[in-house]
């Protein structure tokens, strides 16, 4: 891992000397729909919102920027297909079984019951074997695209327990590798015992509807993409299904967004970063908990608005769908970041915007940020993971 964290470190670096775009640093970006490409000047980056770049006509999966090495061919077309999965690289120990997870003919009874928000009870079914603790690199087929992610599995997986899971999708013209480093979230997942995935974009973006870059302007399906990846990770791992969650930065968090809109039936909670929803036609099947972290200073997704809705508005939007009544109250407040939530919703779900004033396009808690200014007064990742662990899929 550590490896791969050092060339994701020269990829931010470069990405902050040389520009970010789509694909190697210093591509221009160009907007399609009206959008301007909003760029730091102290840096030089280049995130654009909204945009696709320039020259992108035919699907390739991955973008020429991605540090995974797991890229893929451009010609590679064909039927889509799930659930297999190629490792293409993987540290760590192997998989193990534990006899405990099944019963005397290897299988389980499949009466896994909960009793509480966050506590499963009784045996549930995994298949195990396959994958074990430390670092994959994986590709599968989908939509005739060959498509990687990246995958760590901490070091108390054992396969003899259902294990959460969590998505973590990265921004516009980063990559997995680059969004591992940039949030932190390995680290976290070891300390709290969750799996936690890294799904590489097309030209390195999601199709969160309103953004961004070639998958948008190829309408390519990620919400059935993400679906995928889980399904390919649960036949791999013994993954608890009613703890399964995504979260992701600026495009990514557009792309948790719209997995709460279209796929809450799998999808426990959402927890976008320096993000707002893109999508207009947002039905949930079911309630479902989101909680949001958006800085005053972000440039790139403006706190306010200005070519997409404004925090506020998403905020009030996720509780309107989720039926909440009465007035936000606050939940956190530390230095610069204090949350609202409003707590009386159907089903139980909460709607939390978390907001630092100031804050540029960041995640909150990691001190480096290519669009500054960071802020570490509150921890996206400790917050966030509180949040997942109360609301399991009911």
């Amino acid at each position: 891992m550590q490896r791969r964290l050092e060339r994701a470190a020269w990829g931010l670096i470069l990405c902050m000397t040389a520009g970010c775009s789509g694909g190697s640093p210093g591509t221009t970006v160009a907007s399609t729909d009206g959008e301007s490409t909003e760029t730091d000047a102290s840096t030089g980056s280049s995130d654009s919102v909204g945009a696709t770049s320039a020259g992108s006509t035919s699907p390739t999966a991955g973008g020429s920027g991605s540090e995974t090495g797991a890229s893929a061919d451009p010609t590679t077309e064909g039927p889509a297909t799930t659930g297999s999965t190629t490792t293409t690289a993987t540290t760590g120990a192997p998989a193990t079984t534990d006899a405990s997870a099944t019963d005397s003919a290897g299988t389980s009874d499949g009466s896994g019951t909960t009793d509480e928000p966050g506590t499963t009870t009784g045996a549930i079914e995994c298949p195990g074997g396959g994958l074990g603790p430390g670092d994959h690199e994986l590709e599968l087929e989908f939509d005739g695209l060959t498509r990687s992610f990246l995958l760590h599995v901490p070091p108390s997986y054992d396969g003899s327990e259902p294990t959460p899971l969590v998505l973590n999708f990265h921004g516009l013209s980063s990559n997995a590798a680059q969004q591992e480093l940039f949030s932190g979230m390995t680290p976290h997942a070891d300390a709290e015992g969750y799996i936690v995935a890294y799904p590489q974009g097309y030209q390195s973006s999601w199709n969160g509807g309103a953004c961004c870059g070639g998958a948008v302007s190829q309408d390519l399906d990620d919400v059935g993409l993400a679906r995928a990846i889980v399904e390919d990770i649960e036949a791999a791992l013994c993954v608890d299904h009613q703890r399964i969650y995504a979260t992701g930065m600026s495009n990514g968090g557009f792309m948790s967004n719209r997995l709460a809109c279209e796929a809450a039936d799998l999808f426990a909670a959402v927890a976008p970063v320096s993000s707002v929803i893109g999508v207009l036609d947002c039905e949930p099947a079911r309630p479902i908990s989101i909680m949001m972290f958006n800085g005053t200073a972000d440039v790139l997704v403006p706190y306010n608005g200005g070519g997409f809705f404004s925090a506020p508005e998403t905020f009030a939007g996720w509780a309107d769908r989720n039926g909440c009544v009465g007035d936000p109250v606050q939940t956190f407040a530390g230095g610069a970041a204090s949350c609202l939530t409003y707590d009386d919703c159907d089903e139980g779900v909460e709607v939390t915007l978390c907001t630092i004033d100031p804050m540029g396009h960041c995640w909150p808690g990691q001190a480096f940020c290519p669009f500054p200014p960071a802020n570490t007064d509150i921890v996206a990742n400790d917050e966030m993971w509180a949040m997942f662990q109360q609301f399991p899929l009911p």
